[in-house]
């Protein structure tokens, strides 16, 4: 299969999708939305994504992703994120000024960079690197892994510069059709995205029937509906296969008391983290 993710080589998204397809080609593509082109339009089978950060929340380029409704969520990873203050030979955490990298790297690192250096946006931190590292330099550093540093020439400065530890993001693979294979795994999750009316109590009404059938959500979500100021959308994990006849009955009772409902994929589980950039 051809794999598509978004950045640049060495990014930790290009590590996420070794790990879920490590016999496959992988291929860096641009941007999200590029990487999701790739598959909508059979020119990939799968995108790997980042989705979620233990620190920063969800990952709003993957649910603008999701939000196009073409692709649905068909297998997870979780890293371990090293986040490194990395920058050209030569260079060191002193004569650095400025440091690019994606807006949900720069989140994890408040600490290290706050009122300390000017932060850029990037696309992915691998493109970050790739642009710090065309820079030559010294006042220029990026936000990124170790095996990032590596493959573009550069130096770590500081070392785990995350605001804490425990800084894992979850990865996910997208593909243009839904896994009915329930018998493949013992363990599923699968993922929802609704909206609710505007009334007191509309959220419980709709999450209640998860109670009912028993039904665990491993994580639920806002997020604003664009076009819509102050009206939120939601996102859901809950344990099971959409085809499991307690997550079937559930999602028929959610269905009649949302706004909408979209069933993003079912997926195995998979939440032991790997340590990324080793």
């Amino acid at each position: 299969m051809r794999i598509a993710y978004p950045g640049a080589e060495g990014s930790y998204t290009e590590e996420a999708a070794a790990i879920l397809y490590p016999q496959d080609e992988q291929a860096a593509v641009g941007g999200f939305d590029d990487a999701a082109a790739e598959v909508a339009e059979r020119r990939a089978d799968r995108a790997v994504l980042p989705i979620e950060n233990s620190l920063a929340g969800l990952v709003a380029d993957t649910l603008f992703v999701l939000e196009a409704g073409t692709l649905s969520i068909v297998a997870e990873a979780v890293l371990h994120i090293p986040h490194c203050l990395i920058g050209v030979p030569g260079s060191s955490a002193e004569t650095v000024r400025v440091v690019h990298s994606h807006p949900m790297a720069l989140a994890q690192c408040r600490r290290t960079l706050n009122g300390r250096y000017e932060r850029v946006g990037a696309s992915t931190t691998g493109d970050a690197a790739r642009h710090v590292a065309s820079l030559g330099d010294p006042s220029i550093g990026a936000i990124a892994s170790p095996l990032t540093a590596r493959r573009h020439g550069l130096e770590v400065l500081l070392a785990d510069v995350s605001d804490h530890p425990e800084n894992l993001t979850r990865f996910v693979a997208l593909a243009a059709h839904s896994r009915l294979d329930r018998a493949a795994h013992a363990d599923w999750h699968t993922a929802l995205r609704f909206g609710t009316g505007h009334l007191p109590g509309a959220l419980h009404d709709v999450i209640e029937p998860f109670r009912y059938h028993r039904l665990q959500m491993t994580s639920l979500h806002s997020r604003p509906i664009m076009g819509e100021p102050w009206r939120y959308q939601f996102y859901v994990d809950l344990e099971g296969h959409r085809s499991d006849e307690r997550v079937r009955r559930a999602l028929a009772d959610v269905a009649e008391r949302a706004s909408f409902l979209e069933v993003l994929g079912s997926y195995p589980v998979q939440r032991e983290p790997r340590r990324a950039g080793a």
